[in-house]
C-alpha cells in the first residue's frame, strides 16, 4: 500500500480546524483564567465577549426567553431592551439587547441546532460602537452548521 503523507497532513489540519475552539474577535485578548473570553480596551473602554456552547433540547424562542431571564436576573440592574433575528443566519440564531445601568450594554447572541445551544455575549460601554469583530465572531459562532 502506497501512503501519501500530503494527504494524511491536510487531513489533520481539516480535522483540528473542525475541532478548534470558538473564534475570538480579531485583535482582543484572553481573560486570564478564563477559556472562552477575551476583551478589548481597558477602565471605561473596556468591552469582552464570551462564547458557550451547552446541551439544550428547545426552539430558539425558548432559549431566547429563558436567556432574557437568566441575564436580567444574573445582572443587577439589567434591563431587556429588544431582541430581533440574527441578520447573517435569519431563522438560526438571534440578538437580545440589554441596558447595564446608565452606561453599558450587553448584547447576547444565541442559535439552537438538534441538541445544542451556542451564547455569545458581547458587553461594551454605550459610547462604542458594535465592533465589526465582534460581528465576525459572532457570525463564525452563530452560523456555523454542527453547533
Amino acid at each position: 500500500m502506497r501512503r501519501h503523507p500530503a494527504g494524511a497532513i491536510a487531513a489533520l489540519a481539516l480535522l483540528a480546524a473542525c475541532s478548534s475552539g470558538p473564534s475570538a474577535p480579531a485583535g482582543w485578548q484572553p481573560v486570564a483564567g478564563a477559556t472562552t473570553t477575551w476583551s478589548n480596551g481597558s477602565g471605561a473602554t473596556l468591552q469582552t465577549y464570551t462564547y458557550a456552547k451547552k446541551s439544550f433540547n428547545g426552539t430558539l424562542q425558548e432559549l431566547a426567553s429563558q436567556q432574557a431571564v437568566d441575564v436580567v436576573l444574573r445582572r443587577r440592574g439589567a434591563k431587556f431592551t429588544q431582541s430581533t433575528t440574527f441578520a447573517p443566519c435569519p431563522g438560526m440564531a438571534a440578538i437580545a439587547s440589554f441596558t447595564l445601568g446608565t452606561d453599558r450594554l450587553l448584547e447576547q447572541g444565541f442559535a439552537v441546532q438538534s441538541d445544542r445551544a451556542v451564547l455569545v455575549t458581547y458587553v461594551r460601554p454605550k459610547s462604542a460602537t458594535f465592533d465589526p469583530a465582534v460581528s465576525k465572531a459572532m457570525e463564525s459562532a452563530l452560523c456555523a452548521s454542527g453547533l
